[in-house]
């Protein structure tokens, strides 16, 4: 019998060395942006060609990039999944589909070697269809076909197979639990155009050599067609983590690592604005043109290139409203904090580390264990030793303190708290241009970067998601570097301030919201008629202090205070977000629509 068992996962592992990603594009603004199924982000599988291009001229910011996972079992047995660079095409730690039995691994990750790739336009026109056909006296245009990507949408998984019913979101119309647009089902996305993925760590980890963590990542990658700058030149990337073991792991990590080449590849910085969760990288000079041969540069004005936290894993409950501060379970850049409200904190950028391939490779190269990676996202090098502000953060480089830091090149994004050296104040600001605090300027090189979010806790089946947000400013008008860096701050506080903590929530996955429940929805609402022509009344176990009326994609259209009803009568069919705060601090969001 064991033999027969080691025989069929050698079969499988064969199939699957053989398998290749699947990949599509997000290009819904000035961003083209690669997404493959298994989850690897932007570099070219194949080629290995970058393909995180910018407009108008598709040079790139971003070589590759990928998510690292990582915690500890009751044994203090370290899991973890993380990938950096696709070799051939082929998987590493991740493969594509939900976690499934074994017995259906080699034809699931098959099946769900797959991108979905839809807009807002192509719902909408299938929503006008639908209701039409609802609707006494409108006649159906019969030339209409329903596009494959909603037909196919993959909004339930095989639970015979040991998958879970809910995979990507979706709007329920007949509210039975089961994806069906012959009953008006549809996808929930958010933005003008998405792609979703559905990925997992439970199979051989060939790139880390870590253990599994038996985890299911669900990812909503979507963008704005807008006139707006920071819209324009932003992608947002949206995880669920679903823990599908028997294990509760602790000291959880998330990483965002991140190749970003400026055009060029051996004249960047990188840096971090600990406030505002943001890590970046940026042309060191006012000329791209220094790297490889065949890589577009963009010689005058470089753009910068960041990467924001937008909302991060939900962190341990303590039974407190953790105010903001540098004390334990306190933030002073995440979601949440000193807002009043009980349990309801999200952990912003909790560490960034910079590494290059043309420094020393013992301490400062790619990972190439499980360690390697859970370190990086822990502030510490390859050798064991943790981050140190100054130099380039190892007590062996130049300008180095003995003070250990969790972020590097804070500059002086840090001043107001020290968070990340324990409120320490170490007597200078830390960036490239400035490593000792007289203007020592460090070598350029081929930067990488992670960012990292946790410590936090996840139980079996226990549910997490995160959102990050790519973002890529060019200024035109000033040329002495870094003058990306402030525009890119800037459209950070714009995307930051429109996100607004994802407060209007018009997607989720049905398995959180299940497990959410008792928290968020434990104040009772009532609206009805649901759908209706122009009226909704609303009926609440406590006192109503506001209405807030939104769109699918999260834009505030009316505001009514102290109100039981609210009327949409100005507004066009279609679907809404009604968000019911109360007096006591807490509300409640729920879905209506207009026929």
């Amino acid at each position: 019998m064991k033999k027969t068992f080691t025989i069929y996962f050698v079969l499988i592992n064969l199939i699957m060395s053989a398998q290749s990603y699947v990949y599509d594009y997000l290009d819904a603004n000035n961003i083209k942006a690669r997404f493959q199924s298994a989850g690897l982000l932007f570099s070219d599988p194949y080629t290995s060609s970058p393909s995180y291009q910018v407009s108008p001229n598709n040079q790139h910011t971003i070589y590759a990039g990928n998510l690292w996972i990582g915690g500890l079992d009751g044994n203090g047995q370290l899991h973890l999944a993380g990938e950096t660079y696709s070799i051939g095409g082929q998987w590493g730690d991740f493969y594509p589909g939900p976690v499934s039995n074994a017995s259906v691994y080699a034809t699931s990750h098959f099946d769900w070697n797959y991108v979905w790739k839809v807009t807002k336009v192509e719902i909408d026109e299938f929503v006008d269809w639908y209701d039409c056909g609802q609707t006494p006296g409108c006649i159906q245009n019969p030339n209409y076909i329903i596009p494959s990507v909603i037909t196919n949408w993959p909004g339930n998984g095989a639970p015979w197979s040991g998958q879970n019913q809910y995979i990507a979101p979706f709007f329920d119309v007949d509210q039975n639990g089961i994806y069906d647009p012959n009953n008006g089902d549809h996808p929930c996305i958010k933005g003008d155009m998405a792609v979703f993925t559905v990925f997992n760590d439970d199979f051989n980890h060939l790139s880390s050599g870590g253990d599994s963590l038996r985890m299911e990542i669900r990812a909503l990658h979507y963008a704005y067609n807008s006139t707006d700058s920071a819209l324009a030149n932003t992608i947002f990337s949206e995880y669920t983590l679903v823990n599908f073991s028997n294990e509760t792991y602790t000291d959880m990590n998330i990483g965002i690592w991140l190749d970003m080449d400026i055009g060029c590849t051996e004249d960047d910085y990188t840096g971090c604005d600990v406030e505002r969760s943001l890590a970046y990288t940026n042309n060191a000079d006012s000329v791209d043109n220094q790297g490889s041969v065949g890589i577009p540069c963009f010689a005058n004005r470089p753009p910068a290139q960041g990467v924001v936290v937008l909302r991060g894993p939900k962190q341990d409950s303590d039974n407190m409203d953790n105010p903001i501060g540098i004390g334990p379970n306190e933030s002073i850049n995440g979601c949440g904090y000193g807002d009043g409200i009980i349990d309801n904190e999200r952990i912003g950028m909790s560490g960034f580390m910079s590494f290059d391939r043309t420094l020393n490779a013992l301490i400062f190269g790619d990972p190439s264990s499980a360690i390697d990676y859970h370190n990086y996202m822990n502030s510490i090098w390859r050798d064991g030793s943790h981050l140190v502000y100054g130099g380039f953060g190892h007590a062996s480089s130049t300008g180095a303190t003995t003070i250990q830091a969790n972020y590097m090149f804070p500059d002086s994004s840090d001043n107001n708290y020290f968070f990340g050296t324990n409120g320490v104040d170490p007597g200078f600001d830390w960036s490239e241009y400035d490593v000792t605090g007289t203007g020592l300027a460090n070598p350029t090189g081929d930067r990488r970067l992670v960012m990292s979010m946790g410590p936090f806790t996840m139980e079996p089946l226990s549910v997490q998601e995160f959102t990050v947000a790519h973002i890529t400013a060019r200024n035109y008008v000033d040329n002495t570097p870094p003058s990306s860096v402030p525009l890119l701050k800037s459209y950070t506080d714009d995307i930051i301030n429109f996100y607004a903590c994802d407060s209007v929530r018009a997607c989720t996955s049905q398995l959180l919201a299940v497990n959410e429940n008792t928290i968020q929805n434990e104040i009772n609402v009532a609206v009805y008629p649901n759908p209706t022509k122009d009226i909704v009344n609303i009926n609440a176990d406590f006192k109503i202090e506001s209405l807030e009326l939104y769109s699918i994609a999260g834009q505030k259209l009316m505001v009514t205070q102290a109100a039981s009803t609210i009327s949409l009568s100005d507004f066009p069919k279609g679907f809404y977000l009604l968000k019911v705060l109360f007096e006591n601090g807490k509300s409640n969001t729920v879905r209506v629509v207009k026929k």
